[in-house]
């Protein structure tokens, strides 16, 4: 069996954490679910930026060690690097991609959808829960379902659609 990459971890860890956040919804159990829909679609986001652009989890320039966020050299400032972390950054770090086709491509798709979470913010967890709004939750959990989605059709057909 072949060693998993770390975009076919973060597509299964996508994929749990939407299945988890559902559970919880459904047992009225908002603020859990909320912050788990903001995973899945960090997930899901992570391994279509390592799949369809020059992201990559190796070493950063002058380090030795594989990387533990997905990065990227900033097309903008040549000699910088671009760190993806939680889904509440990821618009305007894709954005920053959006030079290449496949950069572009994907900012175009993602951007509404990423917006919905432009607020969530990991800190929540340690918050009373009095945020999440079930209106909120069901616009996260619709936006994380279609990057989901978006993600499962391009692996099984190789390109953005």
């Amino acid at each position: 069996m072949p060693e998993l990459k770390q975009e076919d971890h973060f597509a299964s860890a996508g994929e749990r954490h939407f299945r988890d956040a559902d559970y919880l919804r459904d047992d009225g159990r908002l603020p859990a679910a909320d912050h788990l829909y903001g995973f899945a679609a960090e997930c899901a986001t992570k391994s279509l930026l390592l799949r369809f652009t020059e992201v990559s989890m190796d070493p950063k320039p002058g380090e030795a060690k594989p990387s533990s966020k997905p990065w990227a050299e900033n097309p903008g400032d040549p000699g910088r690097i671009i760190e993806f972390g939680h889904v509440n950054e990821l618009i305007r770090d894709i954005g920053l991609l959006a030079h290449g086709r496949a950069g572009a491509q994907l900012h175009a798709v993602l951007d509404g959808d990423l917006r919905v979470f432009k607020k969530w913010h990991v800190k929540f967890r340690y918050y009373d829960g009095g945020y999440a709004q079930a209106e909120m939750v069901e616009r996260r959990r619709t936006a994380a379902h279609r990057i989901l989605v978006l993600h499962q059709e391009a692996r099984r057909n190789g390109k953005l659609t």
